[in-house]
């Protein structure tokens, strides 16, 4: 039983590295591309963001916070109307960017559970030695 636990794991493991290798780079890109042409001049200034917060997010890993919440945003427009008082994204206007963001929430969220499988195969191991 724990030796099929085992190899599952194994699989999902690969599943993910096949798609941070295939589908997450591009999409990353893509995203990075599509943000910061049409949603940094329009919501990312001093109206909605702090002087500080504005020097905080533009440096490279804290870049990442910036995106996650435009990506939520996106996808749940209704948890962000306290701060740019209107949706960011009607999903009828560009399905393509709502489809991208809807996308990394899913591999984020495959992510997650790939590594906390991990981290329980681990204890596993570490167990039964």
């Amino acid at each position: 039983m724990l030796e099929t636990y085992y190899q599952i794991s194994f699989i999902l493991i690969m599943a993910m590295s096949a798609i941070g290798v295939a589908g997450f780079l591009p999409l990353l890109i893509i995203q990075y591309f599509i943000y910061k042409k049409i949603f940094d001049p329009i919501y990312y200034n001093s109206k909605h963001y702090t002087a500080y917060e504005l020097s905080i997010f533009n440096s490279f890993p804290l870049y990442f916070i910036k995106t996650i919440g435009y990506i939520k945003a996106i996808v749940f427009p209704g948890t962000m109307r306290r701060k740019f008082q209107k949706n960011i994204l009607i999903p009828k206007d560009m399905p393509v960017i709502y489809t991208l963001a809807c996308t990394t929430i899913l591999i984020l969220i495959f992510a997650a559970a790939v590594l906390i499988n991990t981290g329980i195969v681990a204890v596993f191991i570490y167990v039964n030695k």
